[in-house]
């Protein structure tokens, strides 16, 4: 392992919710160790967790200019410190992107454009979305995906409910065995309609899917987790 690279520091807004949060700083850590050698403390990342009390803008479309309002004051708080990148740990939270990142002063990692460039890279055609109801309807992934020419496929609006009752249960810390049972058979039923992989579209959602399934995952906090380590061991 060389040295650790100098005067690079992580940045991620979390907290939306913060186990989710807590995923993606423990993936961190053991890719670092596991992807890129590390041994010692000092050839570790360093990150700086934002782990934001934000009001329910995802259930509830009133809090969204409060929300706006503290995610554009931790920019300005990042903005200060200095990091060499800034990302998210929550996909919703992405349809606030262009507003609070408009005084950014460092360069942005999308998880949304990580996740639709991996799915490209395993030449998937046709891929099935999963997601809060607010991600699903607004696109985000679909524009995404269509700038490689894939066609997403997202579950029936009757299931929304029941995957937005999955990632409230994990927040909650709630989730059980039948939240594994309930995702897998949207996923069944998505690649029913031609899907040939599965997006987890919220990163609550990897902490209740189903360990196995015959489909490749794309476990949007996996893939955010690996963009960033590339960043900072980039040379």
């Amino acid at each position: 392992m060389k040295n650790k690279i100098k005067n690079k520091t992580i940045g991620i807004l979390g907290g939306m919710g913060p186990q989710a949060s807590s995923y993606l700083y423990d993936l961190i850590i053991k890719k670092s160790i596991k992807d890129y050698g590390v041994i010692d403390n000092k050839d570790f990342p360093d990150i700086v967790l934002f782990s934001i009390s934000i009001p329910d803008f995802i259930g509830n479309s009133k809090n969204k200019p409060n929300a706006l309002r503290v995610l554009k004051q931790k920019v300005e708080d990042a903005n200060k410190i200095g990091l060499s990148c800034l990302s998210m740990a929550c996909n919703t939270a992405h349809i606030l992107l262009p507003d609070i990142q408009k005084n950014m002063k460092m360069p942005f990692i999308s998880l949304i454009d990580e996740v639709a460039r991996e799915t490209n890279d395993l030449n998937i055609k046709k891929v099935g979305l999963l997601g809060t109801p607010t991600t699903l309807k607004s696109n985000l992934y679909q524009k995404a995906l269509a700038k490689y020419k894939i066609k997403a496929v997202t579950p029936s609006k009757n299931q929304f409910s029941s995957i937005e009752s999955v990632i409230r249960r994990v927040i909650s810390g709630k989730q059980n065995e039948k939240d594994q049972q309930t995702l897998q058979i949207i996923a069944h039923g998505l690649k029913k309609e031609g899907a040939q992989g599965i997006i987890l579209g919220c990163t609550e959602l990897p902490l209740a899917f189903p360990k196995k399934i015959d489909l490749p995952v794309l476990n949007s906090v996996e893939v955010l987790a690996d963009a960033l380590l590339r960043h900072y061991y980039a040379a």
